[in-house]
């Protein structure tokens, strides 16, 4: 599926900034679910689980710039895991996800930095979910032990932490702003190569978006 949020004018949509952002973690830790209560703000007990991957578009101001945010919402289970590099390409930003009350989780996530390492020129911009952090209590120890080895882990790779909930709708909003405000600013220089040389090699890639790109339709599955 495919969708767009906010309202630009004609100049602003025939040039704009394209982003694309990955978001990886175990199955059933949630990604889904902080996609679509940042897509729509919608929220489901039980979603279905992501065959493949989904890809969905949406617009974002950030420093007074619109930009048309690729996002694809990838498959955490086994048997997906080999497709998951076909994503990797030109990912200028990935949103790691664990969920607070499965230690599993985290331990991939160990697994996930390992095949940006191999699968990327140089590393993205990283954001680190806790998720399901309406969930959390402190009395729990092994939540508890959780979140500090995932904040221990976030320095070691240089990433953001941020504790959300798809649920009540915490952190999701800074989460994506962050990594995309942070896209931006990694890449300025890029940005500006990339306008005037179509063959360049860059993370944020910029080209002209047809109108009928950023409006509400239906989109596909990888």
């Amino acid at each position: 599926m495919s969708y767009s949020s906010g309202e630009s004018s004609d100049e602003e949509t025939q040039e704009r900034s394209v982003i694309k952002i990955i978001l990886l973690g175990q199955s059933g830790c949630g990604k889904t679910s902080i996609v679509m209560r940042w897509i729509d703000h919608s929220f489901t007990e039980n979603t279905a689980t992501t065959i493949g991957a989904a890809f969905y578009l949406k617009n974002l101001m950030i420093n007074e710039k619109m930009l048309s945010i690729r996002l694809w919402d990838t498959s955490g289970q086994e048997r997906f895991k080999s497709l998951a590099p076909l994503y990797y390409r030109e990912a200028a930003g990935v949103i790691l996800v664990l969920d607070i009350q499965d230690y599993l989780s985290f331990e991939k996530l160990k697994y996930w930095m390992n095949e940006l390492r191999s699968n990327c020129n140089s590393l993205p911009i990283i954001g680190l979910a806790a998720n399901k952090y309406d969930l959390f209590n402190d009395q729990q120890q092994q939540q508890q032990e959780i979140y500090e080895k995932a904040e221990k882990f976030a320095k070691t790779i240089n990433a953001q932490l941020f504790q959300t909930s798809a649920k009540t709708g915490e952190g999701i909003e800074e989460i994506f702003e962050y990594v995309a405000k942070s896209v931006v600013e990694k890449n300025s220089n890029s940005l500006r190569f990339k306008k005037n040389n179509k063959t360049g090699q860059s993370h944020l890639v910029v080209g002209k978006i047809p109108q009928k790109q950023v409006k509400n339709d239906n989109g596909g599955c990888c």
